[in-house]
């Protein structure tokens, strides 16, 4: 009989959530944001609701191409409705990395 040891599971070491912030929902990373976080805000987000109006990078150590990915999909209700979403607070890494993908000109970055 085979048993599963949950303490084996490796943890992802990002976080992503959206937060009501006056100007409307604000989507906010965190940390190495990679594949394994961004299954996990797929598998448990509410697609209900309005679209975030501004990306808070402010605490992202790392985003890779399925990371920008989620953050251009998720903000592109605003970008239909005429808003151009914010990029807030990139690192250099992940500033070069959303120049790189060609998605500088979806967002409307702040230092």
């Amino acid at each position: 009989m085979d048993s599963f040891d949950a303490s084996a599971v490796v943890q992802p070491f990002g976080d992503i959530d959206l937060v009501d912030e006056e100007a409307g929902p604000v989507l906010r990373l965190r940390g190495e944001v990679d594949s394994a976080v961004v299954a996990i805000w797929d598998a448990t987000r509410s697609t209900a609701g309005p679209a975030p109006v501004a990306v808070d990078l402010s605490a992202t150590t790392f985003l890779d191409a399925r990371g920008l990915r989620l953050v251009v999909r998720e903000t592109e209700p605003a970008r239909r409705s005429g808003r151009l979403p914010e990029l807030r607070q990139p690192s250099r890494t992940v500033r070069r990395l959303v120049d790189i993908a060609g998605a500088g000109p979806l967002f409307a970055t702040v230092a």
